[in-house]
C-alpha cells in the first residue's frame, strides 16, 4: 500500500524557510527588472521621497555697459522620486506547485533546503515579472488592486506633464511624429533627433538612449534593410544605434514598453528608479492559513520611477501612431507528433494558425511520401480568419492503415503576401 502524500511537511518546510530566504527572495524582484533597470539610475534603500534639484543657469556675456544691467537670475528645478508600497498576498497549494516544477509527488525525503528555495523562487519570480510593465505604463491608484496600479510609469509621467504644459512643442521637449511604419521610422526618428536641443545632443562623448517598443525596433530593422540592404545590418553598430547619429543614440526596445503612447530620447542618468527591498520597512513571510493544505506568502516592497529633469536639455518626447504593416504567418506549434495509433484507427491533432496583415487567402497542402496517411479538415483559410486575434484552428487526422512509421509535412502558403511555412508531421501505426 502506497504512503499518503505528505503535503503538511512541505508546507511546514516553506513556513520555516521564510526568514532564512527572505533576502534571496526579495532580491529576485531586483533581478526580474534588471534587464530594464540596468539602463537607468537605480536608487537603493529608498522608502518615501527623494528630491533632486537641477541648476538652471541664465548668465550670458554681452557688451560692456557702465550702468548696472543684470543679465538674468539662475534657478533650481526640483523633481521628486517617490517609492510606493507594493505587496504580494498569495495562497498556493505547495503540493501542486512542487509537482508543476519537479514532477511526481511529494515525500519527506524530497523536502530539502534546495527544493524549498526553488519553490519560493518560482513564486516570487512569477509575481515580479510584471514590474517592467509598471515601470513604463503604471498608473498610480492607491485604492486599486490591479498589477499596473502601483506607481506612475515613465509613459504616464510624460502624459501628465504634457497635460500640465511642461512637456510641449513650445518648450522644445516634444514633437509630434505622426504615423510611423517600417518605411519611414528611421527618417522620422532622425528628424526627432535633429529637433532636439543642442545641449541634449551634446558633444561626441555624450551617450543618449531612444526608449521605444520592440515593435518599433523591428520596424527600424526593416527600414534599415530597405535603405542599406539586409546584408549590411547584422554585426554593425547601426544594429543598436540610430543611423545618422554617429552611434550616440542607442535604441532601447525595453521589456514593458509595448503599448506606450510615446517614445523618448534622454540619458540613462535621467531615468531614475527607486527601490526599498531589504530594510525593516519591507516584509516577507510564509505561513499556513486557515486551510492546512495551503501556504500563504506575503511580501511588501517600495518602488517608483521618475525623470530627474524633463527640460529640453534633458528630454525629447515623440508622440506617434505605430502602424506595424509587416506581414507574416505563425502557428502555436513547430511540429505535430501523433501518439501510437492502431492500424485500423485514426487520431487527430489541432493546430492554430495566426496571420498578421494578410490580404489574401492562405492555402494548406500536405506533402511528402506519406502525405496520404494524413488529412486536413480545411484546405483554405481566408485573410479575415487568419488575421483574427484567435487565429484559425485546423484539424489534422492521422490514419496509418498499417503498422509502421510515417512522416509528412503541412505546407502553409500565401503567394499574394509572400508567406510560406512548413510544419512537420509524424506518427506511428501499431
Amino acid at each position: 500500500m502506497s504512503e499518503p502524500i505528505n503535503t503538511v511537511s512541505l508546507a511546514d518546510a516553506l513556513v520555516h524557510s521564510n526568514h532564512r530566504f527572505r533576502k534571496e527572495c526579495m532580491l529576485i524582484v531586483m533581478a526580474s527588472v534588471e534587464e530594464v533597470t540596468k539602463h537607468m539610475r537605480v536608487i537603493n534603500n529608498l522608502k518615501g521621497k527623494e528630491t533632486e534639484s537641477t541648476i538652471v543657469p541664465q548668465a550670458k556675456f554681452r557688451p560692456y555697459h557702465s550702468e548696472k544691467i543684470v543679465s538674468g537670475t539662475g534657478g533650481l528645478i526640483a523633481r521628486t522620486l517617490e517609492t510606493f508600497p507594493l505587496e504580494i498576498l498569495e495562497e498556493f497549494d505547495p503540493e501542486n506547485l512542487y509537482t508543476t516544477i519537479f514532477g511526481g509527488t511529494v515525500d519527506v525525503e524530497k523536502i530539502d533546503l534546495d527544493i524549498v528555495r526553488r519553490i519560493l523562487t518560482e513564486e516570487m519570480n512569477n509575481a515580479s515579472r510584471g514590474l517592467c510593465d509598471v515601470i513604463f505604463q503604471g498608473v498610480r491608484n492607491a485604492s486599486g488592486t490591479g498589477a499596473l496600479d502601483g506607481f506612475d510609469g515613465f509613459d504616464t509621467i510624460i502624459a501628465k506633464e504634457f497635460a500640465a504644459g511642461n512637456i510641449s512643442l513650445a518648450n522644445g521637449n516634444f514633437t509630434n511624429l505622426g504615423e510611423v511604419n517600417a518605411t519611414n521610422i528611421g527618417d522620422v526618428w532622425k528628424r526627432m533627433y535633429r529637433k532636439m536641443d543642442e545641449k541634449l545632443r551634446g558633444g561626441d562623448a555624450k551617450k543618449l538612449v531612444l526608449v521605444c517598443t520592440p515593435t518599433e525596433y523591428d520596424m527600424y530593422k526593416n527600414w534599415y534593410a530597405q535603405q542599406f540592404g539586409a546584408g549590411n545590418f547584422p554585426g554593425t553598430p547601426e544594429q543598436t544605434y540610430l543611423d545618422g547619429t554617429a552611434n550616440k543614440v542607442q535604441i532601447l526596445p525595453l521589456v514593458g514598453t509595448e503599448g506606450m503612447n510615446h517614445c523618448f530620447i534622454t540619458t540613462n542618468e535621467n531615468m531614475k528608479v527607486g527601490f526599498d527591498l531589504l530594510s525593516k520597512s519591507t516584509k516577507f513571510s510564509v505561513r499556513v492559513p486557515d486551510n492546512p493544505h495551503m501556504v500563504q506568502m506575503y511580501a511588501k516592497i517600495y518602488m517608483g520611477v521618475e525623470f530627474a529633469n524633463i527640460n529640453k536639455e534633458f528630454l525629447m518626447v515623440g508622440a506617434r501612431t505605430v502602424k506595424d504593416d509587416s506581414v507574416y504567418m505563425d502557428s502555436d506549434t513547430t511540429a505535430v507528433t501523433f501518439a501510437d495509433t492502431a492500424s485500423n484507427a485514426t487520431k487527430t491533432a489541432k493546430v492554430k494558425l495566426f496571420g498578421f496583415n494578410l490580404t489574401a487567402a492562405t492555402m494548406l497542402t500536405l506533402e511528402g511520401t506519406d502525405a496520404a496517411k494524413f488529412s486536413l479538415n480545411d484546405n483554405t483559410i481566408t485573410a479575415d480568419e487568419a488575421n483574427a486575434s484567435a487565429g484559425k484552428e485546423i484539424t489534422i487526422t492521422f490514419t496509418p492503415g498499417a503498422a509502421g512509421s510515417y512522416a509528412a509535412a503541412l505546407r502553409v502558403t500565401n503567394a499574394t503576401d509572400n508567406v510560406s511555412m512548413v510544419i512537420p508531421l509524424s506518427g506511428k501505426g501499431v
